[in-house]
């Protein structure tokens, strides 16, 4: 059996990701920390898990030193954290971080996207944790920096078209992404305050989103040719969730079905769901949300050289604490589903 302290476990990826491991059954033991909340009931607070967790469970304090469970989760951002993690990994527990800190291996673009707090040894041993890509270096890692919600919801869309990548304009990639305002945490802000997100949709971050790099690392990487990427989100009226348009031009026309290869692509991928008719091919949130299952509609504008990919996904689960627990999974040698397999509500 797995034992797992999370880190952060008051806001809305960490307890998401209590939520998931309540019912994991490889779990033993839980242990919360929110430093805001310590010596508070856990279901005096996260009220949904009543009956789930130990009436009597508290929050605990972040005391580094005492950490010593089999695997410890960061749903919190970059901090004073970082320090410790060398200590713990040295101790036997495997690290799996959500905070956008050691996703890009770069240190250059690492350390002015999340500055101080570096540690070039830990950006060296940091797997990224996106298991439809980096599967195989995930069963071995002892420390995964998870990617971001955004980027969940687009690389996988774009990386089966790898194969095609001489036959498409790589420097000129457009993707909108609209997102549930849960996207942003669980700390209050003017820019989130339901009178100005209700019935409204406002774009943020136009010209440069911290995700956008990542990306294009990530998929410059998978292609072994330098992308470029314009990329906007906004935020919608609703909480959880991600909608993304990904628009991929083509300097030569691809003969092959599209579809069909990205079919093939994923097909032993258990979260990845490629839709595959003209009547299905347009994914639905609501689909998606509450699940581990990212939706990727894929149609090809031969006319306007124009591949529309169009991606679903929840923010805090496919984007964060789900992936996170298949991540565990995987470096547990378990079923990667395990803990999720969730059916998405209807209506």
């Amino acid at each position: 059996m797995t034992s797992v302290t999370v880190i952060g476990a008051s806001g809305y990826i960490g307890s998401e990701i209590l939520r998931l491991l309540v019912n994991h059954p490889r779990i033993e033991e839980i242990i919360p920390v929110s430093r805001s909340l310590a010596g508070k009931n856990v279901v005096s607070y996260l009220t949904h898990l009543r009956g789930f967790i130990d009436h009597k469970l508290k929050f605990q304090n972040m005391h580094f030193e005492k950490i010593d469970t089999d695997f410890l989760f960061v749903a919190a951002p970059p901090g004073k954290w970082i320090e410790s993690i060398p200590s713990i990994l040295d101790r036997g527990t495997r690290v799996i971080s959500m905070g956008g800190k050691f996703r890009i291996k770069n240190p250059d673009i690492d350390k002015k996207l999340y500055p101080d707090y570096d540690n070039k040894s830990l950006l060296n041993e940091a797997v990224y944790g996106l298991p439809e890509l980096y599967r195989k270096e995930i069963k071995k890692a002892r420390f995964i920096a998870n990617p971001g919600c955004y980027t969940t919801s687009i690389i996988p869309a774009i990386a089966p078209l790898s194969e095609f990548k001489s036959n498409l304009d790589l420097k000129s990639i457009v993707i909108t992404s609209i997102s549930g305002s849960s996207g942003a945490g669980i700390k209050l802000s003017k820019f989130l305050h339901h009178p100005n997100v209700s019935g409204n949709i406002r774009p943020y971050n136009i010209l440069y989103h911290r995700h956008t790099p990542e990306m294009e690392f990530i998929l410059s990487q998978h292609f072994n040719s330098e992308l470029r990427i314009s990329f906007t989100p906004s935020v919608g009226d609703y909480s959880r969730g991600i909608l993304s348009y990904i628009s991929i031009f083509t300097k030569k026309e691809i003969k092959s079905d599209i579809i069909k290869h990205f079919q093939r692509y994923y097909k032993r991928e258990p979260f990845i769901r490629i839709l595959s008719s003209d009547k299905d091919n347009i994914p639905n949130l609501k689909d998606v949300v509450n699940t581990n299952f990212c939706d990727i509609g894929v149609n090809y504008d031969r006319t306007r050289k124009r591949i529309l990919l169009l991606s679903a996904l929840d923010n805090l689960i496919k984007g964060g604490s789900g992936t996170a627990v298949q991540n565990m999974n995987i470096m547990l040698g378990v079923d990667e589903r395990l803990g999720l397999n969730i059916i998405a509500l209807s209506p």
